[in-house]
């Protein structure tokens, strides 16, 4: 007990930064405390636990399988396992923000009494890194607290690596893939952010930061290669083939490179602005040029920087280039290195350059630092209250439609049993006034393959998917409604068959 209360005291500066990280990062992700939905979340509820656990195998990730049968065992109530991963998933991300954090500050090995400008620049960096509008959906998915878990270890393996510790790189190795098993977009974070601490640790010399470059290299490919094989282990096991590969030919693969670069760059995934990251890039690439060419600093410092961001922006992209064109797709949450890149970009220019050194640059890494932060901080909150709006207006059209489904049943005396569902000409993906934010504010009642799902939840009942016949669907493909109708259900016997719009 002595022991304890002293090593509270000696960190007692550590523990209030930490619960003031947690307080912030609480009050900011406070709509995702309550219950919440994203597409697959309504799957979790709906699919059997044979099925889901075979799902999440086959992606080889290993912990969301083995939560669905720990809580399969303990009986778990739905919303409360929901709720407890999300908390997980809270205090995950505030540890990596806090590891980060303690991790640059102590590598600079400088007093945080007497640095406190420093110290919260650093902060809010870190901050930067860990919390954007990739990583946001870390929070957003049933198996959120793994998802976030892989996070934490993305950034423990990423400081493990740059420490000098006794068997720094076995360490490194085991903890991301670790976090590899908890989700593996977690881990693009790795590279990147490996290679900048790498930067600023050995900055005196550029064979140590080569060899060093190329242990990070090889200890990212061999977890992916293990990734790789743990799939195709278990999609044979299952017969479920969930990432197919493929060898595309050359114009296939620098139209899927193009396009899929451009979606991430240029469109930031249909969040935001188009063009807001490359305007971001390149105001900070303009400080970072004037200040290496005006104050004659090495020319391999230019080399360090656009390999961050080019390694940043291209390892998303690495496994499409090997998956069937019709099986390409990257979201958000599997790009998550590209959402921490500016973090990432601002971490290199105050540690690697030192720039905040000069008064004139630490204004602008200052103003935009602050900027970020803001917007990052008003994203979360926005985006969180839209996708409990969506929720809401999902449960809404669930309940309308279970409400006739009861009302059928009583007037006919048959029971509904099986539900088809098909599309009008123009189906939306979001509701009118509420933003695209990609899996956030997606409809689950406007999604084919989540509107039988959103019905059991809310009525407690399953049902068998059916095929709409063809004269129907031929109908309502004439139609274009804007809103919930009536007409959108067709009753015929003991099936149901919904238009979504």
């Amino acid at each position: 007990m002595k022991k304890i209360k002293e090593k509270i005291k000696n960190n007692k500066y550590n523990i209030l930064i930490f619960i003031g990280m947690l307080i912030f990062t609480g009050v900011m992700c406070i709509n995702f405390i309550k219950p919440h939905f994203a597409l697959d979340t309504y799957c979790v509820y709906s699919f059997s636990s044979q099925d889901l656990i075979s799902n999440f195998l086959c992606s080889n990730r290993i912990f969301s399988a083995l939560a669905r049968w720990v809580f399969e065992i303990l009986n778990m109530p739905f919303y409360l396992g929901l709720e407890i991963l999300t908390v997980v998933g809270i205090i995950s991300l505030t540890l990596a923000w806090f590891i980060l954090y303690e991790f640059v500050f102590n590598l600079q090995n400088k007093d945080k009494n007497k640095n406190i400008f420093n110290n919260v620049l650093i902060m809010a960096i870190s901050f930067l890194v860990i919390f954007n509008f990739c990583t946001i959906e870390g929070i957003v998915f049933w198996e959120s607290g793994i998802m976030c878990l892989g996070i934490l270890g993305t950034i423990i393996a990423s400081c493990i690596f740059n420490a000098d510790k006794k068997y720094a790189y076995a360490k490194t190795f085991i903890i991301l893939l670790l976090a590899s098993l908890c989700y593996q977009g977690a881990i693009t974070i790795f590279i990147p952010l490996a290679l900048v601490l790498l930067a600023y640790k050995k900055r005196d010399s550029i064979k140590e930061i080569f060899i060093g470059t190329v242990k990070i290299g090889s200890i990212y490919v061999i977890v992916m290669l293990i990734n790789l094989i743990g799939t195709k282990i278990f999609s044979n096991i299952f017969n479920n083939e969930v990432r197919k590969m493929t060898m595309l030919s050359l114009t296939d693969l620098l139209n899927s490179f193009v396009k899929l670069i451009s979606n991430m760059v240029v469109n930031t995934f249909g969040i935001g602005t188009r063009y807001w990251y490359i305007l971001v890039i390149l105001v900070l690439t303009i400080i970072f040029l004037v200040y290496v060419i005006k104050d004659k600093k090495s020319k391999f410092y230019i080399i360090e920087y656009f390999t961050l961001w080019i390694a940043c922006i291209v390892i998303p992209v690495l496994p499409m280039l090997v998956t069937p064109i019709e099986n390409q797709y990257l979201e958000a949450r599997m790009a998550m290195s590209f959402g921490s890149s500016i973090g990432i970009l601002l971490l290199f220019l105050i540690l690697v350059l030192e720039i905040i050194d000069k008064k004139i640059y630490k204004y602008f890494i200052t103003i935009i630092t602050v900027g970020m932060v803001i917007l990052n901080c008003i994203y979360y909150i926005c985006a969180s209250s839209e996708l409990i709006a969506t929720n809401y207006l999902d449960r809404n059209i669930a309940k309308t439609i279970i409400e006739e489904i009861n009302n059928y049943q009583v007037e006919t005396g048959i029971n509904i049993e099986n539900i088809g569902i098909c599309k009008d000409k123009n189906a939306r993906a979001t509701y009118d006034g509420l933003h695209w934010l990609g899996v956030l504010t997606t409809r689950s009642m406007g999604t084919d393959w989540t509107v039988l799902e959103t019905i059991e939840l809310y009525s407690g009942k399953k049902y068998n998917k059916v095929e709409v016949p063809n004269n129907y669907k031929e109908d309502f493909l004439q139609k274009d409604w804007h809103f919930f109708n009536k007409e959108q259900l067709v009753f015929e016997g003991d099936n149901l068959f919904i238009c979504i719009y």
